[in-house]
């Protein structure tokens, strides 16, 4: 099969570009014919079309605010990535297009040319970008779903993208034009990470026929030996790994770390609290900063407990899956797709969101109670069972065939209207 695969990125941000780089290697390694589109960007890993990528574009939170300004215009609606994803359906035509997060970078303008073409599309879930103004259900430190039904203009009353009232104004215009032009009507197939997103996005009026839940596939990077180890790494510690970040729930670091002193808790990760959290000051934090993945996995292998108190909905959890394939005990916030990996005294512990006293509880309980080594080997039999990549791999593989199968007994013209299902 002919497989094109989309991201705003072609280098390692996040979790997002973690299941689309996956996804192309285990295509490649089956005997498919991948290629991508994305951005240009110097960071960008090697990719046999990259000379069709659209232009280079910068929307991140230091970005300075003129240049942001001026590239207003592509970031609702994207020309220019259009004429991108055209340029390159000349030269490769896929049997199907996999959307990860194509976000305000590349726009859902490459959808019609993709759609001209008669190329099936699925995309993953990776947020709700389709029905949140800023995707995340997440405003200030809280839960957030006041746009729904497409009340965008909350968006500005609350400035909830990126803190700011004018970019959630341009965030709530552009919300608007993509209801009503139906944006990712073309959309054959959404893939689901995890039940409770498939949950979610039927209350936002997404078509049950359309959706399929499929949990991302999980490998472990190779350890580095310990070559890689920080200096003086403490004997015993619990890991919180992630991007130092309100919605990662890093504010309730200093709780948890004042919980189980006096032993350590290791943070790996960089992010706008890194400062805030430096200057809380407490002995038995230890900051190492952003690691890569074969230092982390050894760090992670000589943790006794891992963290994942996030407080905004986490689509899948990379760290935990993670964590727990490492037969690590977890300690997460009951929020979002967390308790669907992490079950209450049989594969970690659960807290309440944003209680930094009773994660803090919790995770000085998983350091000392001898049944948390139960708890993680139970934790690696799930993340086994569940993202397995061949089963991924297997599950990616009949969504694409029900997308082609859907756009062969449709090719009826997209209708504007309301917001996409």
């Amino acid at each position: 099969m002919r497989v094109l695969l989309v991201n705003a990125f072609h280098w390692l941000k996040g979790g997002v570009e973690r299941t689309y780089f996956d996804e192309s290697r285990w295509l490649t390694a089956a005997g498919h014919d991948v290629a991508h589109f994305a951005t240009a960007d110097t960071r960008n890993e090697p990719s046999p079309t990259a000379v069709w990528f659209a232009p280079h574009a910068d929307f991140g939170e230091g970005a300075p605010l003129l240049a942001q300004l001026g590239a207003l215009p592509h970031a609702m609606w994207s020309a220019p990535a259009a004429d991108a994803m055209a340029a390159l359906l000349t030269q490769f035509r896929p049997d199907v297009a996999h959307l990860h997060a194509p976000s305000r970078y590349l726009t859902p303008s490459i959808l019609a040319p993709l759609e001209r073409a008669g190329v099936p599309v699925v995309m993953t879930l990776h947020d709700f970008k389709p029905w949140c103004t800023n995707r995340l259900l997440y405003a200030h430190g809280e839960i957030c779903e006041r746009c729904r039904g497409g009340h965008h203009w909350h968006a500005v009353q609350t400035g909830c993208v990126q803190g700011s009232r004018l970019k959630s104004a341009i965030g709530a215009v552009e919300a608007y034009l993509h209801d009503h032009w139906r944006a990712y009507a073309s959309v054959r197939r959404w893939v689901a990470p995890s039940q409770w997103v498939y949950d979610k996005a039927l209350t936002f009026g997404a078509e049950p026929a359309r959706m399929r839940v499929l949990s991302h596939g999980v490998e472990l990077a190779s350890a580095d030996g310990g070559a890689g180890l920080p200096p003086n790494l403490p004997a015993r510690y619990a890991l919180f790994a992630g991007r130092l970040a309100v919605e990662k729930g890093v504010q309730l670091l200093p709780a948890i770390a004042r919980a189980i002193a006096p032993e350590a808790l290791v943070v790996c990760g960089d992010g706008p609290l890194a400062g805030w959290l430096d200057a809380q000051a407490l002995p038995n934090i230890r900051r190492v900063g952003r690691v890569n993945d074969a230092t982390l996995a050894a760090i992670r292998a000589r943790a006794s407990v891992v963290l994942a108190p996030s407080t905004f909905v986490e689509h899948f959890g990379y760290s935990v899956a993670e964590a727990l394939l490492d037969a690590k005990p977890v300690v997460a916030a009951r929020i979002g797709a967390l308790p669907e990996l992490v079950e209450h005294e049989v594969t970690g512990l659960l807290a309440t969101p944003g209680n930094g006293e009773e994660l803090g509880a919790m995770a000085k309980r998983a350091l000392t109670d001898p049944a948390a080594t139960s708890w993680g080997l139970a934790g690696r039999e799930r993340v086994k069972r569940v993202g397995d990549p061949a089963v991924h791999l297997a599950g990616l593989l009949a969504v694409y065939d029900e997308a082609v199968a859907a756009t062969s007994a449709s090719r009826t013209p997209t209708r504007r209207g309301r917001a996409p299902a």
